[in-house]
């Protein structure tokens, strides 16, 4: 079953049994949420919104689309929609591409006569392992290379899978 019908099912029975405290047993909206675990506010959106379907069309209205590929945006409120989804957002912004990965890879190589590993691109196992070796991996990081810092293992990551792979597109 997909998730959001079985997130629809919850919510409607949690509904049902909010109405039923609240109509049968007569409770208060906060004992109702005392006895469901649940915040008050959530107890009345139960009430007035059982199914979410008002809480849904008010999210829609927020939204956008992206002036770049299309998608849709979020907002924080009617008219307020943002004009570039998170996805071209973070491209644009984007300081690390393959390329550029490789490029430091190899310069890596160059200087340190090595592979770079994950942990030798990582700043804070660089800082937690300073007292043990003198801060020589913190130093190698932070003097970073021509083209400016290292990028970050979990960036090389993102782009390669993997350190390793990383290394072998560059290197190979």
């Amino acid at each position: 079953m997909p998730v959001k019908s079985r997130r629809s099912e919850q919510r409607l029975r949690a509904a049902r049994l909010a109405r039923h405290y609240r109509e049968q047993e007569r409770l208060s909206i906060a004992q109702i949420a005392q006895r469901l675990g649940r915040s008050p506010a959530t107890i009345r959106g139960y009430m007035y919104d059982p199914d979410g379907s008002r809480a849904r069309s008010v999210k829609e209205s927020y939204r956008g689309e992206c002036s770049r590929c299309g998608a849709a945006t979020s907002g924080s409120g009617p008219g307020h929609a943002r004009t570039v989804c998170a996805r071209c957002n973070g491209r644009s912004t984007a300081k690390w591409d393959r390329p550029r990965i490789e490029q430091a890879l190899r310069a890596w190589f160059e200087l340190h006569g090595r592979e770079a590993s994950s942990t030798d691109l990582s700043l804070d196992y660089a800082r937690a392992r300073a007292p043990r070796d003198g801060g020589v991996g913190l130093r190698r990081l932070q003097q970073g290379w021509a083209g400016g810092q290292w990028p970050a293992a979990s960036v090389v990551q993102y782009h390669f899978g993997s350190v390793r792979r990383a290394n072998r597109v560059a290197l190979h």
